[in-house]
């Protein structure tokens, strides 16, 4: 008897086959929603209606920490993008910011403190130059129940230490040209202007370097999403996550095949694929718990530093028990 499962993802050309139905799992039948990724995030934190998804990193430690019952959910080791919303961060031109360790001391616009790509924004900063997130001042950009943040209670019980500011509807946009906020990233219900003059980027080579140094000195590249199955479907179905897990590997193989660039790091330019592949490796999206234990460590301990956690987690505990030896 074939299993019927709802299912979201934001676009991904690693997981297109599986959405586009040319990758078939074994002995489920998933009928798949698209959307923009924090819209589908904020959608989950609100109803949980869905068996297998998308999520955030950091928003998922965070649930485990600040639980609900319609948040149990159980990781499946597939990480299909990366971090890099952050490697599109604007500056405002008067601000003296060189590089990323120029953000010391600094006012920075983000759409969600706690979103993953914030999350590795600030684990890259302390990793190559130990900026630690109390010395940045996070002006955060989504708007009212658009904030995951909010939505999982930081406003009221923020992290300590941790200066935030939920700022109004465009608003870092407008402090950033204005010189009020030093640098932001655009994403969500941050848009920037980048035409007046005011702002430039902060990584002209689209963080290419960035990246790379920070590659070779944690091993890895910081990863935005995870995907989660609901836990009682686990608990009744135990033979999902492995089918998952296949499915999802093949998706991404598939991929591939169709076009070199699906192993692209950006989001954007990824026209340097011969540069990608020796910085990198030929697949830079390795899927599997022992290929990403490392990240998942890195990305706990930030969620300490950043306070938006307490608990140092054992990362093992969250992924489905039978791929803990994938």
């Amino acid at each position: 008897m074939t299993l019927r499962l709802r299912g979201t993802f934001s676009p991904n050309r690693r997981v297109a086959p599986l959405v586009d139905g040319t990758i078939q799992p074994t002995g489920m039948e998933i009928t798949w929603e698209g959307g923009k990724a924090g819209d589908l995030h904020s959608m989950h934190l609100r109803d949980s209606a869905h068996d297998v998804f998308e999520f955030s990193i950091s928003n998922f430690m965070v649930t485990r920490e600040r639980p609900k019952d319609l948040w149990d959910w159980v990781l499946i080791p597939v990480f299909a993008s990366k971090a890099t919303l952050g490697l599109n961060t604007w500056v405002n031109t008067n601000a003296g910011i060189e590089s990323g360790a120029d953000l010391k001391g600094k006012k920075f616009g983000i759409p969600d403190y706690t979103m993953t790509a914030g999350l590795w924004f600030r684990a890259q900063l302390e990793v190559l130059w130990g900026i630690r997130p109390q010395d940045i001042e996070w002006y955060i950009g989504r708007q009212g129940e658009e904030s995951h943040g909010r939505q999982m209670g930081l406003e009221s019980n923020p992290p300590k230490g941790v200066t935030l500011h939920w700022t109004g509807d465009g608003a870092v946009n407008r402090m950033l040209q204005a010189g009020e906020l030093d640098a932001s990233f655009p994403a969500g219900g941050t848009a920037i202007d980048t035409s007046t003059g005011k702002v430039a980027r902060l990584f002209p080579d689209g963080g290419r370097q960035f990246m790379a140094d920070f590659a070779r000195k944690t091993g890895f590249l910081p990863v935005n999403h995870a995907v989660l199955v609901q836990r009682r479907l686990v608990e009744k179905e135990p033979w999902v996550p492995e089918a998952l897990f296949a499915a999802f590997e093949a998706a991404k193989q598939e991929a591939y095949r169709r076009d070199r660039k699906a192993a692209g790091v950006f989001l954007d330019g990824n026209d340097d694929m011969d540069w990608q592949a020796s910085a990198f490796g030929a697949d830079p999206f390795p899927y599997g718990f022992a290929a990403n234990k490392a990240m998942l460590d890195l990305a706990a301990r930030q969620s300490n530093l950043d306070g938006l956690t307490t608990t140092h987690w054992d990362v093992e505990q969250f992924v489905a028990e039978s791929l803990r030896d994938t």
